[in-house]
């Protein structure tokens, strides 16, 4: 690989009226390096990501490659991003993923070189260590696999600076290993990496450099070898809002209960039940069934043999797996997405609906939830990945569910929030509710649950109390 571009922002701001997102960032990224881009969420990160892509422009500031003033890296062949979403078209083969937006090669003229274009696919998979033939549909991909073979059609383009904006944030810890080791193996050829993430693990085994965004500005710029993760938690997470001890009860009674429940078309047995009171979590890879263990518990997928049974009174309430597609409307407001689900407890004996109540209670849980920006009328898609994530959970207690079952709750959202997110479980615990967790970060779990279990081939196995796993015992049975 080539030597990639240096690249430098001089005094760059960005202002949505009178709301600055970014307070001027000066910063030099020399090639060859390997950095880490943190930040709470809302923090700018997005924002800057954007403005580098050409999606959005600065409002003031100036952006230099190899010294040169460019608007923005959008058209650079030798800059590439990676996005959460990937960029690639599920229904069609790699190698056509890899031409889409360019002009096919051609042989003579005028035939297309169908031959040219899968070898230099095949060429660029081979690169990133995916064992695929460039003729495999997207779809038929795992998710790590996806991701690097978005890598794959940046080395192919010709790229050497990838821009990776949470691209490992939906992967689970060893498919974004994989990731990880093909980005560190890009910065030893001489090329440069960016790394937006959450995950601090990341950030230590891989960078050697990390910046934190915090409101805006440049907050700090550090060599990564001198900091551990408590260094890194230290920069994003104020002292006070590390989680506290709390005092350990008994569960209630049984409130849900799956006997040989299963769901169409591989998913169960599953015996399980939980209590009032009682956090139990699952975990596991991709093809697992976890997911769909969760919607069958939650009752989005009904069972087609066995039982889901809930005690009277109970209902349940979901927080989905994919916020992106399945948390919220982006055109609806805040309160609007925070009350879908309990409408019925702000009308009156005409049926009438009480806004005045609705108004309340949504501004009470922007106020609770620590929602940003804290406006109830402002609009769902126009919040950063971790506010929305805050809006679902609002939306699942103000529905006053005694269950609740909530899948990847600290996907993608930022240190602080996650640390924010865990102590709303345990309150929730402590208030009664029966909560499943179904995450593959088992984080997650070693820090809520009262029991843990692994999805394996979309059966439930392994369920144990969380006092009695070993260090990494969780880790092993995935």
């Amino acid at each position: 690989m080539k030597p990639s571009s240096s690249l430098r922002l001089q005094g760059l701001r960005k202002s949505y009226g009178s709301n600055e997102v970014l307070r001027g960032l000066d910063l030099e990224i020399a090639p060859g390096s390997f950095v880490g881009l943190i930040g709470a969420n809302g923090a700018g990160k997005s924002t800057l990501i954007k403005i580098l892509d050409g999606v959005t422009p600065k409002s003031t500031g100036k952006i230099f490659l190899d010294d040169k003033v460019v608007d923005s890296l959008r058209d650079r062949t030798e800059v590439a991003f990676v996005h959460q979403d990937l960029g690639l078209v599920d229904g069609i083969s790699i190698a056509d993923n890899f031409r889409l937006g360019q002009a096919p090669l051609r042989k003579f003229g005028v035939l297309v070189d169908l031959q040219r274009e899968r070898a230099e696919a095949a060429d660029a998979l081979e690169r990133v260590g995916v064992e695929r033939s460039p003729d495999t549909l997207v779809e038929a991909l795992s998710p790590a696999e996806k991701t690097l073979v978005a890598i794959a059609r940046a080395f192919a383009r010709g790229a050497t600076f990838l821009v990776m904006d949470e691209a490992t944030s939906n992967l689970t810890p060893r498919g974004a290993k994989r990731v990880i080791d093909v980005l560190s193996s890009v910065v030893a050829d001489g090329g440069t990496v960016i790394m937006v993430t959450h995950r601090l693990s990341e950030i230590i085994e891989a960078t050697s450099r990390v910046v934190a965004l915090i409101d805006g500005r440049i907050a700090h710029d550090a060599e990564t070898r001198h900091l551990d993760r408590e260094g890194l938690a230290r920069m994003l997470v104020n002292q006070d809002s590390v989680l506290s001890e709390e005092d350990i009860t008994e569960p209630g009674d049984v409130v849900f209960r799956m006997t040989g429940a299963r769901a169409w078309p591989n998913v169960g047995p599953i015996d399980l039940e939980i209590r009032s009171g009682e956090v139990v979590g699952i975990t596991g890879n991709q093809g697992s069934g976890l997911h769909a263990i969760g919607l069958l518990a939650n009752g989005a997928v009904a069972p087609s043999h066995g039982t889901v049974w809930f005690a009277d009174g109970v209902e349940s309430a979901l927080v989905p797996p994919h916020r992106e597609t399945e948390g919220g409307f982006s055109d609806q407001t805040i309160l609007e997405n925070m009350t879908l689900s309990s409408l019925r407890l702000f009308r009156g004996r005409s049926r009438s609906l009480d806004l005045n109540a609705e108004s309340d209670a949504g501004h009470t849980m922007v106020k609770r939830l620590k929602v940003k920006p804290a406006a109830a009328d402002a609009m769902f898609g126009s919040l950063s990945g971790g506010n929305k994530q805050k809006v679902i959970f609002a939306r699942a207690i103000l529905s006053g569910a005694k269950f609740l079952v909530l899948c990847e709750p600290t996907r993608g959202v930022d240190p602080a929030t996650r640390t924010e997110i865990y102590q709303l479980i345990r309150d929730l615990r402590a208030s009664g509710a029966a909560i499943l967790v179904v995450s593959s970060d088992s984080e997650d779990l070693l820090a809520v649950s009262d029991r843990v279990g692994v999805a394996i081939g979309g059966k439930l196995e392994h369920m144990t109390p969380l006092s009695h796993l070993e260090d990494e015992g969780l880790e092993a049975f995935v």
